[in-house]
């Protein structure tokens, strides 16, 4: 517990004023390398954080980082400080679970007001502390009101003056859906507030939190509003801890290099000790180590995507050279492959058949274009249209009394058919795969249709006793269907008349058993 030394008493009141002056000399927090409570003395790091908040009075602030820097404990050590001092506050932690969320408020939140010294910890009563709630109001003023943090996998209603929300990247990967609620309810929620994001990067640059990302990457000092957020960026390096004492020339040459470059990029001086550090643990856990210990802002997006079912065939395509800028080939049919939604999220891949290869020239998404105009905007292309494949839902009735099929035809496109629902979803993914190897990308053209078939991946459901990998409908699922549209017509021998790529590709009787079972095997 802290204590106020004498000197500090004839000046308390005034300086019990000052937020920056309460966070560095009354709480303490738990030392994760001893499990004690210790004085809380933020780092450069830590303090940048808090001038932020309360020096440059910024309100959206979003930290990417290296594992371990410490930044969720000064967030939520500004949150615990605002509801004891400021009443009537309201803040929310945004967690990945329910007892991550509830680690943070007792072991951060409840902590910090344990910690402080008695006479000012006589000063409070607290209202209420559980798994998920912390409240806390001065002893003495009846009318005084209670402040609250709530801790969750969503915000609580209302208005929250602050609002934390951890491991956003993750979330965003694993479960969309909660991703959609807290763009679309925990960040209004705190539109007057100040929100905190600090997370770990997962998942590729496409989703909520790469919109916001990408926005404030670009923004320019003199673009910035209050609905834009400031991004920091910790990397492992920063971290003294990060460190080793050894033999720093058994570094490899490759790693060598690689902090050449590392050092022109941060203009930091690696030590030896963080060199031999890198290569001892960082370098080990593989291309996993961008997502845990990035040396730039950069490597955060480069870590791979867990789960990820066609990456390793789109990597392949880019070493050997088969994602690049090309004429499409004007003597041969343009055909089409498709996911439907709302207009927007309707997505269409051109491609040609090319001797033995398949060629991916072209790639539509976000286009809220009705059939008439989406009809216009394929004709202006200038390809030579063999034909259109749909997915079974085409067929379906419309509100309009019309299906999707009928609008298109009646706009003017020739050549519809529709691929017949498959019973297993697998079956049209694993065909996929052993199609990847005879494609070319247009690189320019196709780059978005590439970053989702990148990124399309499963999560682990576990369903009577047994856990299986189910496709995550997100935001690359609209793209990756209308890929998998192209394998599951050839595969239900739709594309008649490409002779030698139906040769090379259409799967023995045994395989398609194989492909219905279950999952690729990667």
């Amino acid at each position: 517990m802290t204590t106020l030394e004498p000197d500090d008493l004839k000046d308390l009141e005034r300086l019990l004023q000052d937020p920056v002056w309460r966070l560095c000399h009354l709480y303490e927090v738990k030392d994760a390398r001893t499990g004690r409570m210790v004085a809380f003395r933020p780092s450069r790091e830590q303090r940048e954080i808090i001038e932020a908040v309360h020096v440059r009075g910024e309100r959206n602030i979003l930290i990417l980082k290296a594992r371990q820097l410490g930044m969720s404990t000064v967030i939520n050590l500004i949150l615990a400080d605002e509801a004891i001092w400021s009443a009537g506050y309201q803040g929310s932690i945004v967690d990945q679970t329910q007892g991550d969320a509830t680690l943070k408020l007792r072991h951060k939140v409840k902590a910090a007001f344990d910690s402080m010294p008695e006479l000012l910890r006589e000063m409070f009563e607290v209202c209420k502390a559980n798994d998920s709630e912390f409240a806390v109001k001065m002893r003495g003023k009846a009318n005084d009101q209670t402040s609250t943090i709530f801790g969750g996998m969503n915000a609580r209603g209302g208005t929250n003056q602050g609002l934390h929300i951890s491991e956003w990247g993750p979330i965003q990967h694993k479960d969309p859906v909660r991703s959609e609620e807290i763009m679309t309810g925990a960040l209004p929620s705190a539109k007057e507030g100040t929100v905190f994001i600090e997370t770990t990067w997962m998942g590729g640059k496409r989703g909520h939190l790469w919109n916001l990302t990408e926005r404030a990457m670009t923004t320019r000092p003199e673009d910035m509003t209050d609905a834009d957020f400031h991004l920091y960026f910790f990397p492992w390096w920063l971290d003294g801890s990060y460190t080793l004492t050894g033999n720093v020339e058994q570094l490899d040459e490759e790693t060598r290099a690689y902090f050449v470059q590392a050092e022109k990029q941060t203009c930091h001086a690696f030590t030896d000790g963080q060199r031999l550090w890198y290569y001892k643990v960082a370098l080990p856990k593989g291309l996993a180590r961008f997502a845990e210990f990035p040396t730039t802002l950069p490597e955060c997006f480069m870590a791979p995507v867990p789960g990820a079912i066609w990456s390793k065939f789109i990597d392949k395509a880019k070493a050997e050279g088969r994602v690049i800028d090309f004429p499409w080939d004007r003597s041969a049919h343009v055909w089409t492959s498709w996911d439907l939604g709302s207009p927007k999220n309707t997505r269409t891949v051109y491609f040609q058949f090319i001797g033995r290869e398949i060629h991916l020239i072209d790639h539509d998404t976000g286009l809220d274009l009705e059939p008439a105009a989406r009809v216009s905007h394929m004709i202006s292309k200038g390809y030579n249209y063999g034909g259109h494949y749909f997915p079974h839902d085409a067929a379906a009735q419309e509100k309009s009394g019309k299906n999707f099929e009928q609008q298109m035809r009646e706009a003017g496109l020739e050549g519809i058919r529709i691929v017949p629902r498959c019973r297993e979803i697998w079956a049209g993914i694993n065909h996929a795969a052993e199609l990847l190897p005879r494609m070319v990308f247009h690189k320019t053209r196709c780059a978005k249709l590439l970053e989702s078939l990148e990124c399309y991946h499963t999560k682990e459901e576990r369903t009577s006793g047994h856990q299986t990998s189910v496709p995550v409908h997100d935001w690359s699922s609209h793209d990756a269907d209308a890929f998998r549209m192209l394998a599951e017509a050839i595969l239900n021998g739709m594309a008649k008349g490409q002779a030698e790529v139906i040769r090379e590709f259409r799967p023995a009787h045994a395989r398609q058993k194989t492909a219905r079972a279950g999952r690729y095997q990667r």
